[in-house]
């Protein structure tokens, strides 16, 4: 039956029409954010959960952020103690030429300038080990850095280093007499062999905190990149599969226009054989 109220194909097309369109608003939305899920009216239960993910992903950025700091921290410091007890070897052959007997004043007094230059440079490399303005050489406290998410820490210990170097750069006078060089080479001598296990505590503790830190380092980005791909499993298009629909659902959209203005020419028709 034909009538000019009512017009049922009309009707269905126009209700096929708006299905393609709400279908077609979805898929441009996925195409143009990358996002199945972009907020919580795409899927509010599965948004929620991203939110979390999220949250989590940005206290594993912070919680690397403060690991970096650490290694670079302990790294730096083992520098230091590292280039301090390389000079060890120079300040030693100094003290067994001073501990001869037999050469000139002005051998000794050669070779105590350099050994005190030694002891000078040595200080200075010690006060030359900092890192955002933290010198684990010139003190004995433990930094202390967030490990996780939930608070843990981890700390890096530092080795008060610089008070031995300082001790042992005061006892070097002008001239280093060869009963002091002696004194200074044998286990009786606390000043130079103070200075040497210091500066060894240094370089194996630093060393000890340098792997646990980066283990915990590389352990949280491999957590955070586990985290990033879970949530892109959630919330990511696509886009291969999305860009496909698009043009199937724009097609669809045209057919469904077309078959609009098919089911109101009936009604057209009818009315043209009153004329």
């Amino acid at each position: 039956m034909t009538t000019i109220h009512t017009n049922p194909g009309a009707l269905v097309a126009q209700a096929t029409l708006r299905t393609i369109s709400t279908q077609l608003d979805r898929v441009s939305k996925q195409v143009q954010t990358g996002y199945k899920v972009a907020d919580a009216k795409d899927d509010a239960s599965t948004f929620a959960v991203a939110q979390g993910l999220r949250g989590n992903l940005a206290s594993l950025v912070a919680v690397q952020q403060g690991l970096s700091g650490a290694v670079g921290l302990a790294e730096v410091g083992l520098a230091g103690a590292t280039a301090v007890s390389n000079l060890f070897e120079d300040i030693r052959t100094k003290l067994t030429q001073l501990a001869d007997t037999s050469i000139t004043a002005i051998q000794r007094a050669t070779y105590s300038t350099d050994l005190k230059g030694l002891a000078v440079q040595a200080k200075n490399l010690i006060k030359q080990a900092k890192f955002n303005g933290t010198n684990l050489l010139d003190n004995a406290v433990a930094m202390n850095f967030i490990a996780d998410v939930n608070g843990v820490t981890i700390g890096v210990s530092g080795v008060d280093v610089f008070t031995s170097a300082s001790t042992f750069n005061a006892s070097i006078g002008a001239s280093v007499t060869s009963t002091l060089a002696r004194t200074f080479l044998n286990a009786s001598s606390n000043t130079l062999d103070l200075f040497i296990a210091n500066t060894n505590t240094a370089l194996s503790g630093i060393a000890g905190d340098l792997r646990a830190v980066e283990a915990q380092n590389n352990f949280t980005k491999a957590i955070s990149d586990a985290t990033e791909k879970g949530l892109g499993a959630l919330v990511d298009a696509d886009l291969a599969k999305a860009s496909s629909r698009l043009q199937a659902l724009q097609a669809q959209q045209q057919l469904a226009t077309q078959a609009i203005t098919i089911a109101n020419q009936a009604p057209a028709i009818l009315l043209s054989l009153f004329k």
